[in-house]
């Protein structure tokens, strides 16, 4: 098993622009979004990353994207209007619902984290990802406490850092380890 490359100083501009924007605008945005939008409106809103992502490659990096990728992403495109669309359908005013915007701004923050991380693809992206979660971490927590909000108490703060853990800490080890382990029949060089 060969050992992922470790970061280097040409790789730290890149790094930054990941957190900035994958671990603190996308977050807060979020976050932010979601107390003006009902949470079913919010989820869905989500699978504009995707969106986001393939049209930063795609206008952005030029990568190839065909008919069905095309209409794909403009089905979720018309779902993210139709969700971010005022109640009581259409009228001669209608108010933005800006709860949505947000959350479809964080998708656009995470779609360019997806795209500036194929950058460091050669990285240890367990290096990488202990990074982002600190700074990211250590970063949020300070605008959170620097604007008012408490801390929550030691059973809930304990119930999500487990899911932390378990949702995204293992989840990302074992893929790492499935990714550096030899295919099954496959003869190690």
């Amino acid at each position: 098993m060969r050992p992922e490359a470790p970061l280097r100083a040409r790789d730290l501009p890149w790094l930054g622009a990941i957190v900035l924007f994958g671990g603190i605008l996308g977050p807060a945005l979020l976050m932010s979004g979601l107390t003006l939008t009902p949470a079913s409106s919010g989820a869905l809103l989500l699978n504009t990353e995707g969106l986001a992502t393939m049209a930063i490659a795609w206008l952005v990096f030029q990568e190839n994207v065909d008919r069905r990728i095309f209409l794909g992403a403009m089905a979720i495109l018309a779902g993210a209007v139709l969700l971010s669309w005022p109640e009581g359908g259409s009228t001669s005013s209608p108010q933005l619902n800006w709860g949505s915007v947000l959350i479809v701004l964080a998708c656009i923050m995470w779609g360019i984290d997806n795209n500036l991380t194929r950058k460091l693809s050669a990285a240890d992206p367990l290096q990488i990802a202990m990074i982002k979660g600190l700074v990211a971490g250590a970063v949020n927590l300070a605008l959170a406490l620097g604007l008012g909000a408490p801390l929550p108490e030691v059973t809930p703060l304990a119930a999500a850092a487990a899911v932390g853990f378990l949702g995204y800490g293992v989840s990302l080890v074992l893929f790492v380890l499935a990714r550096a382990a030899p295919m099954k029949g496959a003869v190690e060089k």
